[in-house]
C-alpha cells in the first residue's frame, strides 16, 4: 500500500454536546451572523463616543439631546449585541442541532490521509479533501474542519486522541491546508 493511500491516523471520534456548540460558534464566527462582529461592534462604539461627547457637550443636559441619548443607548445595546449575544446565540443554536441530529452523537471512524480525511459510521460516510476546505481551526479540545458541499462542519473531538496523536494531525493541517489552517488561543491559564 503506497503512503498516499494509507491513513497517517485512525481512530473513533466521539463528539460531545459541548464540542459540537464550540464548533458551531467557531463557523458563526467565519460565515455567520457573527462575522466582522469586531469591526461592527467597533463602528456603533464610536457613534456611542460621538454622542456622549455631544451630551458632555451639553454639560450632561438630557433635555437638550434626546436624541443623541438614544443614539448612545441604541449603540450600547449593539456593541453587546455583537460582542456577547450573537456568539451566545451561536452556541445555543449548536447545542440544539446537536440535540435534534441522531448521527452527531454517534462515533465515528475517522481517518486522516494526507490530502483528505473519511468520517465513517453505520448511518454516514464523509470524505473531504482539505481543498473543498474553507477554515481549519484548532482550538484546546477540537479540530474544525468547515466546508465542504455535505456537512458543512466536520469536528474532530481531540478527547479522543493520544497527544502523538494530536500532534501529528496538527502538523499536517498546517503542513496541508496552510493557508486556512488557525490555531486559536488557548483560553486555559497556565500553571506556573
Amino acid at each position: 500500500m503506497s503512503d498516499a493511500k494509507k491513513p497517517i491516523e485512525s481512530f473513533e471520534n466521539k463528539i460531545t454536546i459541548q464540542n459540537y456548540a464550540e464548533a458551531y460558534r467557531i463557523f458563526n464566527l467565519r460565515h455567520g451572523a457573527s462575522s466582522g462582529r469586531e469591526w461592527k461592534a467597533s463602528v456603533f462604539f464610536v457613534i456611542g463616543l460621538v454622542m456622549l461627547f455631544f451630551i458632555l457637550m451639553q454639560n450632561f443636559n438630557l433635555a437638550k439631546v434626546p436624541v443623541a441619548i438614544i443614539v448612545l443607548l441604541i449603540c450600547m445595546y449593539m456593541c453587546t449585541h455583537y460582542i456577547y449575544i450573537l456568539p451566545k446565540k451561536a452556541k445555543l443554536r449548536g447545542e440544539h442541532i446537536y440535540k435534534s441530529s441522531k448521527l452527531l452523537s454517534k462515533p465515528y471512524q475517522t481517518e486522516i490521509y494526507r490530502d483528505y480525511f473519511v468520517m465513517k459510521n453505520d448511518c454516514e460516510y464523509i470524505r473531504k479533501y482539505y481543498a473543498e476546505l474553507s477554515d481549519c481551526i484548532e482550538t484546546d479540545d477540537i479540530f474544525v474542519l468547515i466546508g465542504g458541499i455535505e456537512k458543512r462542519i466536520s469536528v474532530i473531538s481531540k478527547e479522543c486522541l493520544t497527544e502523538e496523536q494530536c500532534s501529528n494531525i496538527s502538523e499536517l493541517f498546517k503542513k496541508e491546508a496552510v493557508r486556512i489552517y488557525r490555531r486559536t488561543k488557548s483560553s486555559k491559564k497556565r500553571k506556573w
